[in-house]
């Protein structure tokens, strides 16, 4: 796992290994992060979401529902943009 810097994460939040937190986002309590998650800058993950394996957060995306693994999301609130195809 990969924490950089003013990445922020709450109380009782699991981060799978090899995710990757950006500089800036902020990640709330009780959250579950999956294994190889990217989490772009200044992204921010509410209370209690889960986000799925292989998921990718786009920078400044404000994520307030689960994401379903090996999807890319994006926006304010974010939604599914893409998945990625199978095997990636």
């Amino acid at each position: 796992m990969r924490v950089n810097r003013g990445a922020l994460i709450g109380h009782h939040t699991s981060i799978g290994d090899y995710s990757t937190i950006q500089p800036g986002a902020n990640i709330a309590g009780c959250c579950d992060i999956g294994r190889a998650v990217y989490v772009g800058i200044g992204a921010v993950v509410i209370d209690r979401v889960k986000v799925g394996a292989q998921a990718v957060i786009g920078a400044g995306s404000l994520v307030t529902k689960d994401v379903p693994d090996q999807a890319i999301v994006g926006g304010s609130p974010a939604r599914v943009v893409q998945h990625k195809a199978a095997g990636n």
